[in-house]
């Protein structure tokens, strides 16, 4: 009984999820990450290690976030929901 809880409780969890990448707002923070991202993908900015490292840190999010929606169809389908 719990194995079933445990799957519907994923499935409903990816289903928000997508509802929310669904969204105008969610779409249009996207669209806005994904230029800001275009614009810190260049070393131009970077004068030392550490503007690297941060730099380098800002796009790793960047991307995560911009992601989100696929990573998450990906997801859902390995656990066949």
């Amino acid at each position: 009984m719990q194995m079933h809880e445990e799957r519907n409780s994923n499935k409903e969890f990816y289903q928000n999820r997508l509802a929310l990448c669904e969204q105008d707002g969610w779409m249009d923070l996207v669209e806005e990450l994904k230029n800001l991202e275009s614009q810190i993908n260049s070393l131009d900015s970077v004068n030392n290690e550490k503007d690297l490292w941060f730099l380098k840190g800002q796009l790793s999010i960047l991307r995560q976030v911009t992601t989100l929606e696929e990573a998450t169809k990906l997801a859902a389908e390995e656990l066949d929901l």
